[in-house]
């Protein structure tokens, strides 16, 4: 069975036999006819808040930075022309590297960076200090958000490795807040509950939401997309409601079940930008670790054009043998990249990874993965599990969740 799989902006298609099938992870997607009518429709019918015509003042907009797939062009002109008031739009990094013009234009498309002022978060300004969450974590935030009159966030509902879901209020934490703050929140992630699809009870997803209500928001608007990058679902309003009705609908997309645990499972990291690097790309393991067996096989189908993506990543990954070693500094000191090499590591431990790549070999090994060749993946995997070796395929992990 030919299966096509996601590369960078190219596919990778592979003919795998259908008796080694266990499952090909298709999701129920959806189509519209017509995305603008979509967004309209949302913000014509805001869940629990103002619409955006009542906004005055100063306006912060907050939009997503270059490593998440939220389409700024297509829904940035419906919010702008709504709004009456001195408008700044805030690109949300968190910890990434700050956005400069070039990229601001490639998210934000021309005319908008023309137009309107905009500004990239940076770890490098003077924060504001709003106190500390009933979990505990120290709450600064950027002025530029906080300052402004009206609090409008934007962006994309897909699942996450520990949040549950992105979306809502992870354009404020972490999108908008200090490294401090974003990493006492993400010391979290180590909580049973701390996993994909999971919002009740996840102290991470839990502690942003409450961050995001002390910072103020007076508007949130997320969609959801389709595998095409189309727009099939909008919601506006109160973040916490729009980031349920997001997470619903994602669920109902994109949450596949399977009766039993695969030997091997091939997955792509749904193509760029999920596989820019492999600080991004390495999210799409953490969707099928679950449903392989104990010693199986993840071939894992990235082009990594950035390369690994963080040199505190790449540096860290050297310095541990097992996961345990760096959780345990993990909860005395979080530092950001850190935390992923605890999810390499761990998956490490627990099956043989190959990787399909434009890194070097040598980058693939530093991180605990063999570079392989599309040609040769099927042969890697009979070796380990023989003729009858059952596989999942996966061709848009980062977005798909398998459960058994």
């Amino acid at each position: 069975m030919e299966i096509s799989f996601p590369y960078g902006k190219e596919k990778i298609v592979m003919d795998i036999p259908e008796k080694n099938l266990l499952k090909v992870v298709e999701a129920k997607e959806k189509r519209v006819e017509n995305e603008d009518e979509v967004i309209q429709k949302a913000l014509d019918t805001p869940i629990n808040s103002r619409k955006l015509e009542k906004m005055k003042g100063k306006i912060a907009v907050v939009v997503d930075d270059k490593t998440r797939p939220f389409p700024a062009k297509k829904v940035l002109p419906h919010v702008l022309e709504r709004l009456k008031g001195e408008i700044k739009i805030i690109i949300a990094t968190g910890t990434h590297v700050p956005v400069n013009e070039g990229e601001a234009e490639e998210i934000l498309g021309k005319e908008i960076v023309e137009e309107y002022e905009w500004v990239s978060h940076s770890q490098d300004i003077r924060f504001v200090d709003y106190g500390v969450t009933s979990f505990g974590t120290p709450l600064f935030f950027n002025p530029e958000y906080v300052n402004a009159d009206s609090k409008i966030i934007l962006g994309d509902v897909e699942y996450h490795y520990f949040a549950g879901y992105g979306g809502g209020r992870k354009s404020v934490l972490p999108g908008v807040a200090a490294g401090v703050t974003i990493e006492t929140n993400h010391k979290r992630m180590f909580h049973e509950k701390a996993r994909f699809g999971v919002l009740d009870g996840n102290p991470v997803h839990e502690d942003m939401e409450e961050a995001a209500d002390i910072a103020g928001v007076d508007f949130c608007m997320n969609v959801v997309m389709n595998s095409r990058h189309e727009i099939v679902g909008a919601f506006a309003g109160e973040h916490k409601r729009v980031l349920r009705e997001g997470a619903k609908m994602v669920d109902e997309m994109y949450m596949v079940r399977v009766n039993q645990r695969a030997d091997a499972a091939i997955i792509a990291a749904d193509g760029s930008p999920h596989d820019i690097n492999l600080y991004q790309a390495m999210k799409a393991i953490q969707t099928v670790i679950d449903v392989v067996k104990e010693g199986g096989t993840i071939v894992l189908i990235a082009q990594c054009r950035e390369g690994h993506g963080s040199e505190k990543f790449y540096n860290e990954m050297e310095k541990y043998s097992n996961s345990e070693e760096i959780r345990k500094d993990l909860m005395k000191k979080f530092i950001m990249g850190k935390h992923k090499v605890y999810y390499m590591l761990r998956a490490a431990e627990r099956v043989k990874m190959y990787v399909v790549t434009d890194m070097d070999d040598e980058m693939a090994r530093h991180f605990k993965m063999e570079k392989i060749d599309v040609d040769d993946i099927m042969n890697a995997i009979y070796r380990r599990h023989g003729e009858n070796a059952r596989i999942i395929a996966s061709p848009h992990a980062t977005t798909t969740l398998v459960t058994l």
